[in-house]
């Protein structure tokens, strides 16, 4: 198995570079190749040029990412990495709140870092002799960036212009989640005509050359991508509408909490052990208020009735794990985001006295975010 090697350049993120970004620039050669050679380029240095744009082209990539990653920081994201890959590349960030100035600016910088590229790439053209292998490099480059650019600003999810227009729509429209699905069903449609539009140009001609073909392969590929990138954003806005609707005090059950200690004798016999926790509070720790032990109704009823005042309840008990605690205020992201910083079995909510209105099960949130 392959690694995914790692590299430091300067401030920016850690940045992955898979061996996919070979066969990229593998492809872009391939693709450039032949209207290089039919412009009067000599063979030898039209493969050299090829393979040059290629590299070029995994730069203006880097660019953009760069770009992405830096104004992300800006304002106040978390970035974890840039990745080079198989189809082109991408930033990972977290942010929990971002202004919609911030969002559309992190969206828009990659492909204003690629319109830069361009117009650098048309100066040097310009100082370049005509028809130069120096001239035909940047002119080309210039060309790419500029169509890499325009591509990207397509008002289609997973795209940037796609993610600008979300940011957009969700703000005007008041429901981010509505946004979301409007872009990501723009940004299938984009995936369908990227794979329409050689195909037309087959049927047009009455057939297809190699050059033809490998364009189709190509335009399939990209399409795909951007499919699965857009049903990926339209499960997410699916997640965050179930994680709108997460409320701690409706999600709190009635489940009552024992200390460790408490014999079973003290228990009602009628009620519902599978729906009592015990709790160890010497164990506790930050964000947590103990260790918790659910009752096993079979084990706790084959205790004898005149030996249920001397037997505690852990005695018929399994542990579970921690026990966090939640206030009953949370609700939507603040509540999964609480749960995330504590990762726990289960949480006791608390009032704003400090009392136990019931205990909300990790299972169950995770339950009802599948949908199930």
């Amino acid at each position: 198995m392959m690694t995914t090697p790692t590299v430091r350049l300067g401030p920016l993120p850690p940045l992955r570079v898979s061996p996919g970004t070979l066969i990229t620039v593998l492809l872009f050669a391939v693709l450039m190749y032949p209207g290089l050679s039919r412009g009067g380029v000599a063979p030898s240095t039209a493969v050299l040029l090829a393979v040059g744009i290629g590299l070029f082209m995994i730069v203006s990539v880097l660019v953009h990412e760069a770009a992405h990653a830096l104004v992300a920081r800006a304002f106040g994201a978390d970035v974890d990495h840039i990745a080079l890959t198989l189809w082109g590349g991408h930033t990972q960030y977290r942010s929990r709140r971002m202004s919609t100035l911030g969002s559309l600016l992190v969206s828009l910088s990659g492909p204003l870092a690629n319109l830069l590229l361009a117009a650098l790439s048309h100066g040097v053209v310009q100082l370049t002799e005509v028809g130069s292998a120096g001239a035909v490099f940047f002119s080309v480059s210039s060309w790419l960036n500029l169509v890499l650019a325009l591509f990207n600003l397509l008002p289609g999810l997973p795209m940037d212009g796609g993610r600008a227009l979300e940011t957009l729509l969700g703000a005007a429209l008041r429901n981010p989640g509505l946004g979301t699905r409007i872009t990501a069903w723009l940004g299938r449609a984009i995936a369908v005509a990227v794979v329409a539009y050689p195909l037309w140009r087959i049927l047009r001609d009455g057939g297809a050359g190699g050059f033809s073909l490998l364009s189709l392969v190509w335009a399939m590929l990209i399409a795909g991508m951007l499919w699965q990138g857009a049903s990926q954003a339209l499960r997410g806005a699916t997640l965050q509408d179930r994680v709108t609707t997460l409320d701690a005090s409706a999600l709190a059950s009635p489940v009552r909490v024992v200390p460790l200690g408490t014999p079973l004798g003290h228990l009602d016999p009628a009620e519902d052990l599978s729906q009592v926790l015990v709790l160890d509070r010497t164990t506790a720790r930050q964000g947590t208020v103990g260790r918790v032990l659910r009752i096993d109704p079979a084990a706790a009823g084959s205790v004898p009735a005149d030996q249920r005042a001397s037997t505690p309840v852990e005695a018929v008990s399994g542990a579970m794990g921690d026990l966090g605690a939640l206030p009953a205020a949370l609700r939507g992201d603040d509540l999964l985001q609480a749960m995330l910083e504590h990762p726990a079995p289960a949480y006791l909510v608390l009032a704003e006295d400090g009392t136990a209105s019931g205990v909300i099960m990790s299972a169950d949130v995770n339950a009802l975010l599948r949908g199930r």
